[in-house]
């Protein structure tokens, strides 16, 4: 059952029970319909939905394997399940993420008075890495290039300029995982050579960014390699532009998942994995390197599309750390 169709029966059911009906057990094993009406402000596009079941089912089965009831758990005993992310080495982003998730769960649960308190609701993450020590990951352009040359050795030319493709836009053009995702061949416009680009947020506010000429290059090559013998599952009216491979959902449109994927093979292909590592440091690498090219910080606003001129400003901080550690190697100890 598609997430569309799972969204309509739920409602449909809830619909049909009193709240007085409503058990811990059903609850439990009937959540997503629940927790809709406390996210996103009741309106949560089936990306979120599909985030936050995810990281609810990890709580839960999380629960059962130490005989816990999910609705009987304590404040103390969630603070339990954050060490247990600790001691998965789980970062501190991760962590906000997932503990969100299960806020959300006692939220709804409290909302049909099946609980009296949110035991969740006081359970902090630990306290992140400075913004400047995040930036100061990332990949120098001769790194990138020993990642392109990985997938320049795949002989099926679909999947090789396919990746080389979501490799240039995280990259070279600094686009996030979820707008590489969002990404539909109508959003191309070729006599502007634009790429209007779907945002984050719910509804993906749409920005024009105009990539180099080696990044439409490969959009191009990708397109023509599109296999011809199976029609493209379209997205509603719009067409994705990044296509899935995998037998299950072949030729529709890849998952975020199925983005980290290809990224951490190619990544440990040429032993350029590191822990803590997401898609999300070859945004970085963009702006680091672009601004270690140009020392021009509006340039790199413009590219990476901050609103606030502070974020950007975090990459001149960067390049100067990184400077300094640089010199140092230079300078002889005594």
């Amino acid at each position: 059952m598609s997430d569309n169709n799972l969204t309509i029966a739920t409602k449909d059911l809830s619909q049909t029970l009193d709240i007085q009906q409503i058990t811990p057990e059903y609850f439990i094993a009937h959540y997503p319909e629940f927790i809709q009406r406390v996210i996103a402000k009741g309106n949560p596009s089936s990306d979120t939905m599909r985030h936050y079941c995810n990281q609810i089912d990890f709580f839960i089965r999380w629960c059962l394997a130490n005989q816990r009831n999910p609705l009987a758990l304590n404040e103390y005993q969630l603070l339990m399940y954050r060490e247990f992310l600790l001691n998965r080495q789980y970062k501190a982003e991760s962590i906000k993420v997932m503990l969100i998730a299960v806020r959300a769960f006692y939220a709804a649960a409290r909302k049909l008075e099946l609980i009296r308190v949110n035991p969740a609701a006081e359970v902090e993450a630990p306290t992140a890495s400075s913004s400047s020590d995040a930036l100061l990951h990332f990949y120098t352009p001769q790194q990138m290039n020993e990642i392109v040359h990985v997938f320049d050795e795949d002989k099926d030319p679909f999947t090789r300029y396919r990746n080389k493709l979501i490799l240039f836009l995280m990259g070279v053009e600094g686009l996030r995982n979820i707008e590489v995702h969002r990404a539909c061949v109508e959003d191309v416009n070729w006599e502007a050579r634009a790429i209007m680009i779907r945002g984050k947020g719910h509804k993906g506010r749409l920005e024009p960014i105009y990539p180099c000429d080696e990044t439409f290059a490969v959009l191009e090559e990708y397109l023509k390699a599109i296999p011809t013998d199976r029609e493209i599952k379209k997205d509603g009216v719009l067409t994705p532009l990044i296509l899935s491979s995998s037998n299950r959902n072949l030729l529709g449109r890849i998952s975020r998942n199925g983005l980290r994927s290809i990224m951490n093979k190619a990544l440990d292909a040429c032993d350029l994995k590191h822990p803590g590592y997401s898609c999300h440091v070859f945004r970085h690498s963009c702006g680091t390197n672009l601004y270690h090219e140009t020392k021009d910080l509006r340039l790199v606003q413009d590219v990476l599309r901050h609103r606030d001129p502070k974020i950007t400003a975090r990459y001149a901080h960067v390049a100067d750390r990184l400077d300094k550690r640089y010199t140092s190697k230079l300078v002889p100890h005594d």
